[in-house]
């Protein structure tokens, strides 16, 4: 029985559109001067022709380190999709040369398994006093003849007057969760993902420098690459839509209502999709 494809599997995503994509030709590769369509899959940089400004780049919630497999087939892999719309919080590096994830406490691996958690697992109750949302508090002071209590308004405006430079970026995450309703914070600071097919993968999660780095496993969801792997099934996402999945699930634990920040990571995993899907229908009419 022939596969049923869906034509429309992006409709309720925000994904902006691919008019700076027409009618383009080969270029070279700013870099290393290859001839290319769009963009360089080796240097991970956009061709000349191109008009960068005119395509989305977006800035990620939490840093992405991607380890590729130096034998995933540059052509096949979805990880430089990533390094292109979010090139200042995606890094890629080409296996075995990784960072030692096993020294830092902070990184957790998209990876499933027995000893995988869900992002649930991985959270915890904001402790930060700037998201204390309070009009009024009370307050004892030594004034010299003892302990005497005093009370004070404190508005939002003040504490977040109040506190360091380098510690407003990172509260503002977190006052925006707490506005939102969010009352957790990670218990991480980076997330790192394998690109790679199925059977190179455990090369990868079982070397020594991923030795103890958890693993958080995502909500289920069908992947709709069109190189799918017949031996897998369909919750085996493309390395792109699973970066896509875990910022969409981190913001909504983390800082509030998704309302598509993240959707143009699959900026051209739709182009490609619709682009694979166009040509075999045109090739089932002749």
């Amino acid at each position: 029985m022939e596969e049923q494809i869906d034509l429309t599997p992006f409709d309720n995503f925000k994904i902006s559109g691919f008019q700076p994509l027409q009618d383009l030709k080969r270029s070279p590769c700013p870099k290393c001067k290859a001839s290319r369509m769009y963009f360089c899959y080796t240097c991970y940089k956009y061709v000349e022709d191109i008009d960068q400004s005119k395509l989305p780049k977006i800035k990620l919630p939490i840093p992405v380190d991607i380890i590729k497999h130096q034998k995933e087939l540059d052509g096949k892999s979805t990880a430089i999709h990533a390094a292109l719309i979010a090139p200042d919080d995606v890094h890629i590096y080409i296996y075995p040369v990784i960072p030692d994830y096993s020294k830092q406490q902070d990184v957790l691996l998209v990876f499933p398994g027995p000893g995988a958690h869900s992002l649930e697992y991985y959270s915890k109750p904001k402790s930060d006093s700037a998201t204390i949302l309070h009009t009024r508090k009370r307050v004892i002071t030594d004034t010299g003849d003892g302990p005497q209590a005093k009370e004070i308004h404190i508005d939002k405006d003040t504490i977040t007057e109040n506190h360091a430079h380098d510690e407003k970026t990172e509260n503002e995450k977190k006052t925006m969760g707490s506005q939102n309703g969010v009352n957790f914070e990670p218990t991480f600071k980076k997330v790192v993902l394998i690109d790679s097919t199925w059977n190179q993968v455990h090369g990868i999660s079982s070397d020594k420098r991923l030795k103890g780095v958890k693993c958080v496993e995502l909500t289920e969801q069908s992947t709709n690459y069109w190189r799918r792997q017949h031996s897998r099934p369909d919750n085996h996402l493309a390395t792109i839509e699973a970066i896509h999945s875990f910022c969409k699930q981190y913001h909504e634990k983390f800082i509030g209502e998704y309302s598509g920040q993240y959707d143009n990571l699959l900026y051209f995993f739709k182009f490609f999709y619709k682009m694979v899907h166009k040509n075999k229908e045109l090739k089932k009419r002749f």
